[in-house]
């Protein structure tokens, strides 16, 4: 660098998807404050202007010319400054993902994203070296921006195109590179990603803003991290979620300090979403709620509910949806007296659990809240004609439907929000009832494997000063899983992992095959490197045939699913998860696993 340069990044402090009046409010916001620190550069997320979970709408004509005339307003008001923020742009009958380079209230140019994700595709058109008429003037498009500031080389351009565009290597005669992003919060990233990113740019600085704030938490959550960093080393990173911003000043050749350490890597094979490492576990764990908690909070504040219910069983779900439902309470603000915790025992439900579901209400300081529905069950099968002594499958489902209506129900009543608990787990393997504890107003667990929660409880029972808690989340990690639909006398009848198999050889299953699309031979092959002490080939195989079986004929649950978090980066989402019809037919791969077991047996 040949001249010291003072350079903000942030993301735009509050806003609404879609708003782009709110939006730019903030962005001018962001504008101002940069200009009270002293800052010659300021660069903001990738679609800060609207928001980036708009889908079809971004093809709207009302939607993109309000985005032009705000831009307009920004661009004017950059005296002093040089300004990069996201918006989508209308450019020859298409829609392209753009950066906005203004300076001096100049709008100088675009940056066209190329790598578009493939959510992003339908709606976007990839970029290309082009030019936009704006206003009188005709200003270039490309997929990077290049000009002197201070007699330093500096780039603007999408952090996606950066990270898997070739061409971008000559970003390493770069000085100084505005990367615009909006990467989604992963448990176990949070802390990481500064240090992450820097290493991956240990060549110039970076100048990196996420998107936070305004954006849908419909599926996924954004944190709004920022962060500068000068070849491999953080100078200044607001947290995840802080809605901070961050400031340095970037000097030629210096020697700076306070790099963030990148430990805790190596994943756990039994569990490859998990740290290895205890500390970075500990963290992830911590991280996990927090992502929960604030998709819940932004929903929350944006229907400006104050409430909250949910169903409290005694079993590792709901559990977890209690503990993420307190956390989002505290980041609004809110008393946890807005939060309406119900037992609802049924025909199945054991002593264990529902001393535990009381447990855990009190130790949350909550009232502890009964609606007993087995009359209101037993009348409803009266109603269909239902023989009370047939455990069937309407035996079952109707509990699980009366649960989730009550719930709803008394959301109406307090003005509220109704939290569901159903996991990534049981949404993969279709155990789950269909309109029952599939159907909520907001899942927190969506994003969760069942193996993931039993960690991340266990967490939050050592981080806990209440030894009631404690105590409670210990007893329920320890319960084993059950649905509890069928009369047991008070004890236990039901145990999913008799029916289901181990969730831990299923949430193995379920994670190579949506993060890595693994054929049956790799994922057996993987599956007995790391489970070979405890199951043999043909179990494995036997499980995963079991799993790829539940796996598709489920697919019509999940294609109607409530919003929620992402959490592990992973999703089941009919709008931004794993997609695929329900009715597609999953011979091919269950005859892959039959040809398997007669290789083996052979």
């Amino acid at each position: 660098m040949d001249g010291t340069l003072r350079v903000m990044a942030c993301a735009p402090a509050s806003g609404r998807p879609g708003d782009v009046e709110q939006n730019k409010e903030a962005i001018l916001l962001r504008i101002n404050q940069a200009r009270q620190e002293g800052a010659q550069v300021l660069v903001l997320p990738e679609l800060c202007l609207t928001g980036g979970s708009l889908g079809s709408l971004n093809r709207n004509p009302q939607l993109l010319g309000a985005c032009q005339a705000a831009a307009r307003e920004i661009a004017a008001n950059t005296e002093g400054l040089l300004c990069v923020f996201g918006l989508p742009l209308a450019l020859n009958g298409g829609t392209a993902n753009a950066l906005l380079v203004a300076r001096e209230g100049e709008v100088l140019g675009f940056v066209l994203k190329e790598h578009l994700k493939p959510e992003e595709k339908a709606f976007f058109d990839a970029g290309g070296t082009q030019q936009v008429q704006w206003g009188q003037r005709t200003v270039p498009c490309d997929k990077q921006f290049q000009l002197d500031i201070a007699g330093n080389k500096t780039i603007a351009c999408f952090w996606d195109d950066l990270l898997h565009d070739e061409s971008f290597s000559q970003v390493g005669m770069a000085d100084l590179i505005l990367a615009g992003a909006r990467d989604e919060a992963r448990a176990g990233w949070l802390t990481r990603q500064a240090a992450w990113c820097a290493g991956l740019v240990p060549y110039a600085c970076l100048a990196y803003a996420n998107a936070g704030g305004n954006e849908s938490t419909t599926d996924k959550v954004y944190p709004g991290d920022v962060f500068i960093t000068s070849r491999g080393r953080v100078l200044a990173h607001a947290a995840a979620f802080s809605g901070d911003y961050a400031i340095s000043e970037l000097m030629p050749d210096a020697a700076e300090e306070g790099r963030l350490t990148d430990a805790g890597l190596a994943m756990d094979p039994t569990m490859p979403y998990a740290p290895l490492d205890e500390e970075a576990r500990a963290i992830w764990c911590r991280e996990a709620v927090e992502i929960a908690a604030q998709g819940l909070a932004a929903r929350m504040k944006r229907i400006k509910a104050r409430t909250a219910t949910l169903g409290v069983s005694g079993g590792l779900d709901s559990a977890m949806a209690l503990v993420v439902t307190c956390r989002a309470f505290d980041i609004l603000g809110l008393p946890h007296s807005g939060i309406y915790a119900y037992s609802l025992p049924g025909l199945g439900s054991s002593h264990r659990t529902k001393s535990n579901a009381l447990k855990l209400m009190e130790a949350f300081q909550l009232p502890a809240r009964e609606i007993n529905l087995q009359n209101s069950i037993l009348k409803h099968f009266e109603d269909i004609d239902q023989d009370p002594d047939k455990h069937d499958a309407a035996y079952e489902n109707a509990q699980a439907r009366e649960r989730t209506q009550v719930l709803m129900d008394k959301a109406n009543q307090v003005g509220g929000l109704m939290v569901g608990s159903g996991d990534l787990s049981e949404l993969a393997l279709g155990f789950t009832t269909f309109g029952g504890d599939h159907m909520s107003m907001y899942g927190v667990n969506a994003g969760l494997y069942k193996s993931a929660i039993r960690l991340i409880l266990r967490q939050v029972a050592l981080d806990s000063p209440s030894p009631a808690l404690k105590e409670t989340l210990l007893d329920i990690l320890d319960t084993p899983i059950s649905p509890e639909l069928l009369p047991g006398g008070g004890q236990i009848q039901q145990k999913t992992e008799d029916i289901l198999g181990p969730y831990a050889l299923n949430d193995f299953f379920l994670h190579w095959f949506l993060t890595a699309q693994v054929t049956p031979g790799t994922l057996a092959d993987i599956c007995q490197a790391v489970f070979g002490s405890m199951y043999s080939r043909e179990d494995i195989l036997e499980r995963m045939a079991a799993f790829f079986k539940r796996f598709f004929i489920n697919q019509f649950k999940r294609s109607c699913l409530p919003d929620g978090p992402a959490v592990l980066g992973v999703s089941l989402s009919p709008r931004a998860g794993f997609l695929f019809p329900s009715d597609v037919a999953a011979s091919l791969w269950l005859d892959n696993i039959e040809q398997l077991k007669g290789t083996h047996k052979a």
